[in-house]
């Protein structure tokens, strides 16, 4: 076979198996990348887990350092790091090295509400959730089992107990249109960040259930991770200020969960 048949034998598995060519280059070092699609992975979002990346190329990507560990990759002689559960938008590079990523890619944004036709419309899962929101979740892919100190991992900073504890990693995408309010919450029962993926949004924090309350508003632009919300205890219990996602555009938007075992 030569190389031309192999690469476009390749592509057609690439393709058959959810995994969009434009995401990759070629890579000689497939044992050490072992991918797959994540659950929601659809015709307008290509959502792809990759773990033990060693020497990978992205072409064109949104990259969410799913680990504790920095990931670092290279474009020509230059040199770059993402920071543990943190994301950016990578296109012509390669990551060196890394534990496991998520990278997402738009393929499409002509109707792009069409991601909603197989997602559960969020008010069918919380029956407090106001009946005239918009807002849109699919299914949830499980990424498997971690141990980590919540507050050294996502803070960088030293923890009063730094002995790290079980959580189990999931992922989610969510959708709403333009000039959406989310709903203000608090409450959460898990660990969560958020990673842009389409449009801008907005994270905020309030001192009550109240819109006029906000005290923090943290833009949300295509490819960014917020810094967490929660704080955590010395006890290891963590808890959330008043908050709430708000879109000014349509907006897709990755959650990334960490469930205690």
């Amino acid at each position: 076979m030569d190389r031309r048949t192999f690469l476009s034998h390749s592509g057609r598995m690439l393709l058959a198996a959810g995994l969009a060519p434009w995401m990759f280059a070629e890579n000689r070092m497939s044992e050490s990348n072992q991918r797959r699609p994540l659950s929601f992975s659809n015709d307008w979002i290509e959502s792809v887990l990759v773990r033990a990346v060693r020497e990978m190329p992205v072409e064109d990507a949104i990259v969410v350092n799913l680990s504790s560990t920095a990931m670092h990759y290279r474009v020509g002689r230059d040199h770059g790091a993402i920071l543990p559960w943190k994301s950016t938008i990578l296109r012509h590079c390669t990551i060196e090295i890394g534990e496991t990523v998520a990278l997402l890619h738009v393929r499409q944004r002509t109707n792009i509400g069409g991601v909603a036709l197989g997602w559960d419309w969020y008010g069918r899962r919380n029956p407090q959730f106001p009946r005239g929101t918009p807002l849109y979740i699919s299914s949830q892919d499980e990424i498997g089992d971690v141990q980590l100190d919540p507050v050294s991992a996502f803070t960088q900073q030293a923890s009063v107990s730094a002995s790290p504890r079980p959580y189990r990693l999931k992922l989610n995408l969510w959708y709403t249109p333009e000039e959406t309010d989310c709903g203000i919450h608090t409450g959460h029962q898990f660990l969560e960040v958020h990673t842009q993926i389409l449009g801008t949004g907005h994270m905020q924090k309030f001192r009550e259930n109240k819109a006029d309350t906000l005290y923090e508003d943290v833009l949300m632009p295509p490819g960014f991770t917020h810094d967490p919300f929660f704080t955590v205890g010395n006890d290891r219990s963590f808890s959330y200020p008043w908050h709430r996602y708000y879109a000014d555009t349509d907006c897709i938007w990755m959650a990334v969960e960490l469930h205690p075992l």
